[in-house]
């Protein structure tokens, strides 16, 4: 309890930082084996030579080369949920 004016002091919320994306883990075999859609690229939904989505999403952590630069430090991948394949 502090002491001044007798109520008990409350928590503060913690400072670490959560990743706001969820990355799904695939199987190095998996990911050898089979061609998985994965990254912007193979999605209908993206506007190549602008490198946006048609849909308004941020495609940042989507693209090929951060997708596969993810995969090599920790085995997972950000899969956009809305990708669609011709």
């Amino acid at each position: 309890m502090s002491k001044a004016n007798g109520k008990i002091p409350l928590k503060q919320p913690s400072a670490r930082i959560r990743p706001s994306m969820k990355k799904d883990v695939i199987q190095a075999r998996d990911f050898n084996a089979y061609k998985i859609p994965f990254a912007c690229e193979d999605c209908s939904h993206f506007a190549s030579e602008t490198t946006t989505c048609t849909l308004g999403f941020n495609t940042a952590n989507h693209l090929r080369a951060n997708s596969l630069h993810s995969y090599e430090l920790s085995g997972k991948i950000a899969q956009c949920r809305f990708l669609e394949i011709d």
